[in-house]
């Protein structure tokens, strides 16, 4: 059996109803990003990926799956027959705005023949041509051709993606995303401050808080807070999801009784009831840099046959019967007074509630000085690009 590696790449810069594109793709990508969060967070405490880089990496492989791997992955991850079309507008219309980048790259060993069906929904849908590689002969070379045009790619944010290449992969698929985008509302760098933050159980560290007063969606329930936080161009955002601290407070989501576990549905829903309130932000500066293996994770969730010896990926190429051997998923991200940078719900545009006197606009106060979830938005699909878990425990 040989082995086929799917490999993500990811980074991004910090920097609504959502229309009827909201597709099947984009629903499969939101589902999936809770699912996965579930996992990581059980895991590894505090995490950041791009489910939009994982899912569209894996569509490449998805459209070679043939029989029982592709319904499995179908039923799973929500994939289906418009899955491609609807993966490749997406694309187009995210890149249609300079802040984002996505680039996908099929490398094959020297020899290996794709199908002429598999090549046209590479070129059509991902945008993906392939590239021959000596991977047996010069596997080194390989590696750092790889790895050059994932560093290209993400503005050299991700610059080691594959450690190592194994002499008997046949086939690579990466997937590369850039965002980067600038604060609608700039903090002002001479108000952060050193301020206390309640990672979990007792612990307590000192960060950058970043701090503003200004006019943003938020809202609130069972003393869990969401607020909305525009890039400039107002067409990504970034949502932070604040649960309660409440006396005896651990840290952990999980174990406050008052926390809300979201899923795409609940997310939805809570940016809808935003409102515009004046607001005393308080958000901590933050670099986060993860790795992770996704094979396990992904059998977690049920997606088993793709990786197993009875696999079927005969959409791919008649040469090899192929599995996959790994997933590898890397991810950047950094936030400050201007912007943020890096490679990951629902969210509601925000509008200006010009009919109603300043002085009538609530109040309220969002101290992100415990640990957070956050997700960066398309405006327009209402698509996770990213979504992370912040603790200061890395």
């Amino acid at each position: 059996m040989k082995t086929l590696k799917i490999i993500f790449a990811l980074s991004l810069l910090l920097a609504l109803p959502v229309q009827s594109f909201a597709s099947t793709a984009a629903e499969s990508i939101n589902n999936f990003t809770f699912n996965a969060a579930k996992i990581l967070r059980s895991q590894n405490g505090g995490y950041f990926f791009s489910p939009y880089s994982i899912l569209s990496a894996f569509g490449m492989a998805y459209a070679g799956a043939e029989g029982n791997t592709a319904r499995e992955i179908e039923e799973v991850l929500g994939f289906g027959s418009d899955t491609h079309a609807q993966l490749g507008e997406l694309m187009q219309d995210l890149e249609s705005e300079s802040a984002f980048t996505s680039a996908n790259r099929v490398w094959l060993r020297n020899g290996l023949t794709l199908k002429r069906d598999y090549e046209d929904t590479l070129l059509l849908r991902y945008n993906s041509t392939a590239k021959e590689l000596d991977i047996a002969g010069d596997t080194e070379n390989s590696r750092k051709v790889i790895n050059d045009w994932v560093s290209d790619k993400t503005n050299g944010k991700i610059k080691d993606l594959l450690q190592r290449l194994d002499p008997a992969t046949q086939m690579i698929l990466t997937n590369a995303v850039y965002f980067n985008g600038e604060w609608a509302s700039k903090f002002n760098k001479d108000n952060t401050a050193k301020e206390k933050f309640f990672p979990g159980g007792c612990n307590v560290v000192e960060v950058d808080m970043m701090k503003k007063r200004g006019d943003f969606l938020y809202a609130e329930r069972d003393g869990n807070q969401i607020i909305k936080l525009p890039y400039k161009g107002r067409r990504f955002s970034m949502i932070v999801f604040l649960p309660p601290k409440v006396a005896g407070y651990n840290g952990t989501l999980e174990t406050d009784a008052k926390f809300m576990e979201l899923d795409a549905d609940l997310l939805r829903n809570l940016t809808a009831s935003m409102r515009e309130h004046e607001v005393d932000l308080w958000l901590p500066k933050f670099k986060t840099e993860k790795r992770y293996e996704l094979k396990k994770l992904f059998e977690q969730l049920g997606v088993k046959l793709a990786f197993s010896d009875g696999a079927d990926f005969s959409g791919m190429t008649a040469d090899e019967k192929l599995k996959i051997d790994a997933i590898i998923h890397q991810t950047f991200i950094e936030t400050d007074e201007e912007k943020t940078e890096a490679a990951a719900a629902t969210a509601i545009t925000m509008v200006r509630a010009t009919a109603l006197p300043p002085m009538n606009k609530p109040k309220a106060v969002f101290h992100a000085d415990h640990s957070f979830e956050y997700f960066i938005v398309d405006d327009y699909t209402g698509v996770i690009l990213f979504a992370g878990y912040q603790t200061f425990e890395d």
